[in-house]
């Protein structure tokens, strides 16, 4: 005989137990299926494994549901966390420049004329160098980025051709991706992306034609009575999709919700889902990022809320498209196994002052720079990045959605944004349940949402 405990990442709802390490999920049947169900969330409970069937017990052993007294849990989480920072694939995000030829007003990067040089260029690909000796990568990923980083497309083409070449001398895959507000493109669109070996290109809508138009105005006041950048921006994906891949953003917020679903039936309309190539909608809630974008906290739509336009859109698409979960992929919540560029151990921001950043949200901050391209010189937050686990802070080491939430944006930890960090938890407790229960095919569940108490126990 031997004692088994349940795992402290076990949920069950409705007759199904999930479990959030393995991503294990099943089914239990019978009147005393609740029962054992909530027993197994139980963390103080303990188990004979002769108290069950023996083939139901190896089920839940196989599952990560019952586990040996001596398995340190957390320790698996600590393991799969620091192996997904080094396998993670090397990124390079260069900000070009931090202009940007529109304003709009949630905007939290600085307006400044403040750009990379030509002669940054041999720094930039030492860098890259760098990257990819130290971590041993046989793929470089480049992120072109801004302000509007065709603004300065000179140090675009220069870098470029400088990075594909070291590449092809090192034998390294090479492959690079833009972010951009879709105004200032070349005239042959197709000829550039494939110049630049350009295998993604996120556009930003916010709303349709007259409300995008309002909230994204040209800066220019020649510009703004003479073009429109919607039009801009949807001619261009009309281009885009028949060369690469194009994820289309669209930023939501309180003023904008109800222009999102008329949004997609223009995008189906506009034949945006049938090019050659896969064009993807990715909603963004729009929040305060950074420090220096507090102002936001009042426009921002609740995470519920967020989450039901998101339901709305994926209804909307049903045979026409997809839209990206970058969260939970197809409503189901696997457990996470990769991390973001800013904690990859081979992955950096290049601001558009030389300086270098893990986030590319930090490059208006550069109080917040790790280093330089141009020195060795380590800034203050460098060491911070590098140590960064969310098993060894207070709450999350504590908390039952650690593997599928790994302490959600690393940002906010150090910007110490206590609300967003509380946010993140309320949305697991408000939608882990509906989760499950629509993953084990219930149509009707038991309850609706789980309680701190559950998600720290």
């Amino acid at each position: 005989m031997q004692t088994l405990r349940p795992s402290r990442y076990n949920w069950y709802v409705s007759g199904a137990l999930y479990n959030a390490l393995t991503g294990a999920l099943v089914k239990l049947d019978g009147a005393d299926a609740g029962v054992l169900g909530r027993h197994l969330m139980d963390t103080r409970a303990e188990l004979d494994d002769d108290a069950l069937d023996g083939e139901f017990v190896a089920l839940l052993r196989r599952g990560g549901f019952l586990i040996d007294e001596a398995t340190d849990e957390l320790e698996i989480v600590r393991e799969r966390y620091w192996r997904a920072r080094g396998e993670t694939p090397a990124v390079l995000t260069i900000t070009t420049t931090i202009d940007c030829n529109l304003g709009c007003y949630y905007c939290y990067e600085q307006r400044s004329t403040e750009a990379l040089a030509l002669r940054d260029v041999g720094a930039i690909v030492e860098l890259a160098r760098k990257l990819l000796a130290r971590g041993g990568k046989r793929a470089l990923h480049v992120d072109w980025y801004g302000g509007e980083p065709l603004l300065n497309v000179e140090l675009m083409e220069t870098a470029s051709f400088a990075l594909q070449e070291m590449c092809r001398s090192e034998g390294v895959h090479y492959v690079s991706s833009v972010i951009s507000n879709g105004t200032v493109w070349p005239a042959n669109v197709a000829e550039f992306v494939a110049r630049h070996r350009i295998r993604q290109v996120q556009i930003t809508f916010d709303g349709l034609e007259a409300k995008h138009n309002k909230r994204r105005r040209y800066r220019s006041k020649k510009d703004q009575a003479e073009k429109s950048s919607f039009a801009q921006a949807a001619e261009l994906v009309d281009k885009l999709i028949a060369c690469t891949r194009v994820d289309v953003r669209y930023n939501i917020d309180p003023y904008n919700r109800e222009d999102f679903l008329p949004f997609i039936d223009f995008a189906v309309a506009r034949g945006w889902f049938k090019g050659a190539y896969e064009l993807v909608l990715q909603p963004a809630r729009i929040s305060a990022y950074t420090e220096k974008a507090a102002f936001l906290r009042p426009q921002e739509l609740t995470l519920a809320e967020f989450q039901e336009l998101k339901d709305a859109a994926i209804q909307r698409l049903r045979g026409h498209g997809r839209i990206e979960e970058t969260a939970i992929p197809d409503g189901y919540p696997y457990p996470k196994t990769s991390v973001c560029a800013a904690l990859a151990n081979d992955s950096v921001v290049v601001g558009a002052e030389g300086k270098t950043y893990r986030c590319g949200l930090q490059v208006s901050e550069p109080h917040r720079a790790v280093g330089s391209i141009h020195d060795d010189v380590a800034g203050a937050d460098a060491d911070w990045w590098k140590q960064f686990d969310p098993t060894t802070l207070p709450t999350c080491s504590r908390c039952s959605f650690l593997p599928v939430c790994m302490s959600g944006c690393a940002k906010k930890h150090l910007d110490r944004d206590e609300h967003a960090i509380r946010e993140q938890g309320r949305y697991w407790r408000d939608n882990l349940a509906r989760m499950i229960a629509h993953a084990a095919g219930k149509t009707e569940t038991d309850r609706t949402a789980f309680t701190e108490a559950e998600q720290f126990r």
